[in-house]
């Protein structure tokens, strides 16, 4: 198949013809390919298998004529017309977003899906035990909510909002609003450290997330205080740090609103990390779709009523 298409010519008639004869969710394909550079990755992202995306990027080949992945053991390669076609699909793919923004945002339904990302603990513990309110209140919608520690990307609609931990960075074409602080103590199992109510920083054994999570500003603050702590457990799910702290497995820096609920956990004094912040992200076409803008009420009802939680007195 690769030889054959190295081989093809591209088609010659007008180009108003051939755009009629291309099948344009082909290009979804190929961009997340381009943007992943990985068969599976970019199959996960689509949510299809791996032969999916690898039979849809090959029909777009054989429709335009040009070969714009090199096919290797080491995977795939992007070809020069393969980077010239991803710019050009990019900028195509911008204007099909922003047509459907420009469509949703003026249907004045309280139907539909609303898509929003954030973190498992706060799915868990804020937004999943209010959803039979949302439901009473709007019968018409759905919330999907991706509990995902990956940043979507909201200009490419793979959500409608998010609730994100710490200021965003980069949020050209989004609408941020900062709803609350969130604090964190060291928490640890009464078991581990019996009376004892001061965290002893370079002694104790620590729970803390995993390396793909080390920039964020808790974890870097207690690198600083303490870059010599005997971690002993790391896991991406404050979940799953929860029952390792109450388990005795360690110590563990968590939020408030989370461990304070844990009868099996105790706060210990003498480090205090810096409040974490809360902040609501939405691409600007969207803010006042009424499904978008239901929704975003429902959060900050939700956020005004846990503040005290969230936030508790030091």
């Amino acid at each position: 198949m690769a030889k054959a298409l190295r081989n093809a010519q591209p088609s010659t008639g007008p180009a108003h013809e051939r755009a009629g004869q291309l099948d344009w969710g082909n290009l979804r394909f190929f961009l997340e390919m381009a943007r992943t550079g990985s068969l599976s990755r970019a199959a996960k992202r689509l949510g299809v298998d791996r032969n999916t995306v690898a039979r849809r990027v090959t029909s777009l080949e054989e429709e335009i004529g040009l070969v714009l992945f090199e096919r290797g053991p080491l995977g795939w390669t992007r070809t020069a017309a393969g980077q010239e076609l991803a710019d050009l699909a990019s900028r195509v793919e911008d204007d099909v977003l922003a047509l459907a923004r420009h469509a949703d945002a003026r249907d004045r339904s309280l139907v539909g899906t609303v898509r929003l990302t954030t973190a498992m603990h706060l799915s868990a513990h804020l937004l999943t035990p209010a959803v039979p309110r949302l439901r009473e209140r709007h019968p018409g919608l759905v919330l999907e909510i991706a509990a995902d520690q990956r940043a979507f990307d909201l200009s490419r609609r793979e959500a409608d909002l998010a609730l994100r931990m710490g200021r965003p960075k980069d949020a050209g074409g989004l609408v941020t609003r900062k709803l609350s602080a969130v604090r964190f103590k060291v928490y640890a199992s009464p078991s581990l450290v019996g009376a004892r109510r001061t965290v002893e920083p370079e002694r104790d054994l620590w729970v803390a997330t995993e390396e793909s999570l080390v920039g964020t500003p808790q974890e870097r603050w207690i690198m600083q205080k303490v870059p010599d702590r005997h971690v002993v457990f790391r896991c991406n799910s404050t979940a799953s740090l929860v029952v390792a702290v109450r388990g005795g497995v360690g110590v563990a820096m968590l939020p408030c609103f989370v461990a304070e609920r844990d009868p099996g956990l105790v706060a210990l004094e003498g480090l205090e990390p810096p409040d974490h912040e809360l902040w609501l992200l939405v691409h600007g076409d969207l803010r006042n779709s009424p499904p978008v803008k239901a929704v975003i009420e429902w959060v900050d009802e939700l956020i005004a009523e846990a503040k005290g939680a969230l936030c508790p007195a030091r």
